[in-house]
């Protein structure tokens, strides 16, 4: 039964051990810190601070023995007004959480990577997402990678990913070729005019996300999450995307 009710204390709030000594003092009487350590167990050192959450808690009480400190646990009605007005401590707050839980959420996040297997970890969160666009240098991708590079693009391909890849004119003969390969007709490639030769800082988005990655010395990368910013430089690409 001391089982079964430690659970459905622990289910009313009561941490493991502030559940055993409150089993304790409702057993036993009044007790003493170092009678309630002695009989569940728990360190001394221990024991004091959980008696005095569970004080805080106003579940049991302080007494004294002699010049001593000892405890008493209160009728068990006071754990339902414990959690009464912890309800009604959260009613009141309530209000004022959700206006700050909304204005938090029209702010934008920002994520910085730093070197090279930082920045894969970017590549790699746009395989939850239905569609990409990007823009930048698949060619520079290869070269730091090759493994990294085919099996970004075979898990693109597996996860049936809409993918929008918007390259320098460079790539026409190189790795574009190979990605078409890998991801059949889910991906779509077009190529920036002949002026834009130079590999490009590469440009992802997906969701709500815009990522800006460096692949040259110092690689790094940074994904902005925010719901308009994304629609933006979606709109963006998209723009450029059908003009070419």
């Amino acid at each position: 039964m001391t089982n079964q009710l430690e659970k459905e204390l622990k289910q009313a709030g009561l941490k493991k051990n502030e559940a055993e000594i409150y089993l304790y003092l409702i057993q036993n009487g009044i007790s003493t810190p170092p009678q309630v350590a002695k009989g569940t167990g728990i360190l001394r050192t221990n024991c004091y601070n959980i008696i005095q959450t569970l004080k805080e808690k106003d579940v049991i009480k302080e007494q004294k023995r002699g010049s001593r400190k000892a405890y008493i646990a209160r009728d068990p009605e006071s754990l339902k007004i414990s959690l009464e007005r912890k309800m009604e401590a959260v009613e009141r707050i309530l209000p004022d959480l959700r206006e700050l839980y909304t204005t938090q959420k029209n702010k934008p996040t920002f994520r910085f990577f730093e070197g090279f297997e930082e920045v894969k970890k970017i590549y790699d969160m746009t395989l939850s997402a239905e569609s990409v666009y990007a823009t930048g240098s698949t060619d520079r991708l290869r070269e730091l990678d090759p493994d990294f590079f085919n099996s970004y693009f075979n898990k693109v391909d597996k996860n049936k990913i809409i993918f929008h890849d918007l390259l320098p004119a460079k790539a026409r003969q190189l790795s574009a070729e190979e990605i078409k390969k890998m991801t059949g007709e889910l991906y779509s490639i077009k190529f920036l005019p002949e002026q834009y030769k130079e590999n490009l800082t590469d440009l992802l988005l997906w969701d709500n996300n815009v990522a800006l990655i460096g692949l040259d010395e110092p690689i790094f990368g940074t994904v902005i999450t925010h719901i308009a910013l994304a629609k933006t430089f979606q709109a963006l690409l998209k723009i450029i995307w059908d003009k070419i």
